[in-house]
């Protein structure tokens, strides 16, 4: 999505799509690099030994490193994206199948957020 312009990606949504949904594409469209500095922690975890880990601790990380470099406040980035950020990671990159716990996604009228 780096080279959609931000006005369109919500036209770009499946017709299926969720509030969240829509919430992580327009994340994904203000921060292009966002799943490539992701991807890049993962496989720094994965040659340290890791083999599963937190997506939320992902998420941690990459702010405290943007916030160290940028200083600032670091990437701005809602926690309740972090299941779909985990999807699209293990979507995207094969080698890490696997790395992430995915938990069903629950449906509207639940109780809680949709993860």
């Amino acid at each position: 999505m780096p080279d959609t312009p931000l006005l369109e990606w919500r036209e770009r949504l499946p017709p299926h799509a969720d509030k969240l949904q829509a919430g992580w594409l327009e994340c994904k469209a203000r921060n292009p690099q966002l799943l490539n500095q992701c991807y890049q922690l993962c496989l720094t975890a994965k040659r340290r030994g890791i083999t599963r880990w937190s997506a939320d601790a992902m998420f941690h990380v990459l702010r405290w490193e943007t916030a160290a470099s940028m200083n600032d406040n670091g990437l701005k980035v809602n926690n309740n994206y972090s299941s779909l950020a985990a999807r699209d990671l293990m979507a995207e990159h094969p080698e890490l199948g696997g790395f992430f716990e995915l938990r069903a996604r629950k449906p509207r009228g639940n109780r809680g957020q949709i993860h």
